[in-house]
């Protein structure tokens, strides 16, 4: 997460869209006083009381409406399979995480298939009450009330050309390190392999504002173009 008032900006970090490499890339164009929370050495400052994944709202609050309403604020977003698949990945390709996930190893004698860490997460919210799945949903992270927040959201599938737009809109070159976070997806089967017709249907119950919203659909090639919305975005009428 970023708020750079030397280039009147705000880059609202989804989870598993390459927000640590593009917050590494934009870093260097901050000065001293602005908020940048940390993705890697050297690139946090001016971070307390800021998270990575502050949603925009909770952005809004610490930095007031004056500043979030006058600068320009974005996201990337992603095929919400690709970002469960990425999730697990997180998971899966980590030898160094707490003691606590490790258990389900620790039983099994070895990391967790796709569909039993799935299933682990359905089993979490029905038995432990959280609530939710715990899968990377973030269409609440950038609307109010049926309106987005950002003034721009770019997808992960056309990263390159949309950043160039974000890099034009901002006055900042925006080079991205290629290899920053790859390395923990080891498996690169494609994500329509990894889910059965049960799993896929609570995928789509659990994003169905975000499917609806963005446009991606199971299996089908994902949209390419760019959101951008005028400051005085009208309500959606599914959240009316």
């Amino acid at each position: 997460m970023i708020v750079s008032h030397r280039h009147r900006f705000i880059f609202v970090h989804l989870g598993r869209t390459a927000g640590r490499s593009l917050t590494a890339a934009l870093a260097p164009h901050c000065d001293a006083g602005d908020i940048v929370t940390p993705a890697g050495k050297g690139t946090g400052r001016n971070h307390e009381g800021f998270e990575r994944h502050l949603t925009a709202q909770e952005i809004r609050d610490r930095v007031g409406r004056e500043v979030f309403d006058g600068y320009f604020k974005f996201a990337i977003e992603r095929n919400p399979w690709e970002k469960i698949v990425s999730r697990y990945w997180a998971y899966a390709g980590v030898r160094d995480l707490p003691a606590y996930k490790r258990i389900p190893e620790w039983v099994t004698g070895r990391p967790l298939t796709f569909r039993q860490w799935f299933e682990l997460r359905i089993w979490q919210a029905r038995l432990l009450t959280f609530g939710h799945y715990r899968f990377p949903r973030h269409y609440d992270a950038y609307m109010e009330n049926g309106r987005p927040l950002v003034d721009f959201i770019g997808r992960y599938e056309n990263l390159a050309e949309h950043l160039g737009v974000i890099s034009a809109r901002i006055g900042v070159p925006i080079v991205l390190d290629e290899h920053r976070g790859t390395a923990r997806h080891k498996e690169r089967r494609p994500y329509t392999e990894l889910f059965d017709a049960r799993m896929n249907r609570i995928v789509e119950d659990w994003f169905r504002k975000d499917l609806d919203f963005l446009g991606y659909r199971f299996g089908a090639p994902p949209p390419m173009d760019y959101l951008e919305f005028p400051r005085t975005a009208p309500r959606l009428a599914e959240d009316a």
